[in-house]
């Protein structure tokens, strides 16, 4: 068994319980070997835990660039909501994602320094990418009365705010906010 496949067992178990509602001993079964020889991959669970979240933020910022890369020269309403849209949909499946919302709200207590650090990294790239979008916006008049970066902490923080509704309140209640929440924030960066 690789390392990875112990990785990719304990992805799905971190999601679904969290750091302290998983065992070594449940990655070791989930994966069909002895928990001992967990420990000839990863010194333990906190080794376990962090390169895991090291790979799933490496996913996520590419995930994010890789996005806008594709839809940089989209018009600024369709690339937007579609990121956004995409987020709520994925959340449905994809277990990378469950992690990374979970991890980064719910971080374990012994590792939250560590953990932040990852989110805040994580927050500033993908901020500095939509930046470099709302700046094409600003020059192509697609928004004339808001700056890029006051725009770029705004749609911020709907993210932020969609991220927390789907880990505390599900899709169906997310999809209400998101609605409600994407109206205003277009209105107010397009008038």
């Amino acid at each position: 068994m690789s390392s990875e496949n112990i990785k990719e067992a304990a992805l799905g178990l971190f999601a679904l319980h969290g750091y302290e509602g998983t065992s070594l001993a449940q990655i070791a079964e989930q994966v069909g070997m002895k928990k001992q020889s967990i420990y000839s991959h990863f010194k333990g669970k906190d080794e376990l835990f962090l390169a895991i979240v090291n790979d799933t933020f490496q996913i996520e910022v590419a995930r994010e660039k890789n996005y806008l890369d594709e839809h940089f020269t989209e018009p600024l309403k369709d690339c937007l909501l579609k990121s956004l849209r995409g987020y709520v949909d994925r959340y449905q499946y994809d277990s990378r994602l469950k992690f990374w919302l979970r991890v980064s709200f719910f971080p374990p207590a012994h590792l939250y320094e560590q953990i932040n650090k990852y989110s805040y990294s994580y927050i500033d790239k993908v901020d500095s990418f939509y930046f470099e979008r709302f700046k094409k916006a600003s020059l192509e008049r697609e928004m004339e009365h808001i700056s890029p970066e006051t725009a770029t902490m705004a749609y911020s923080a709907l993210a932020d705010s969609i991220s927390v509704e789907l880990v505390y309140s599900g899709v169906e209640r997310t999809e209400k906010k998101l609605s409600a929440a994407w109206e205003v924030f277009w209105k107010g960066i397009s008038s």
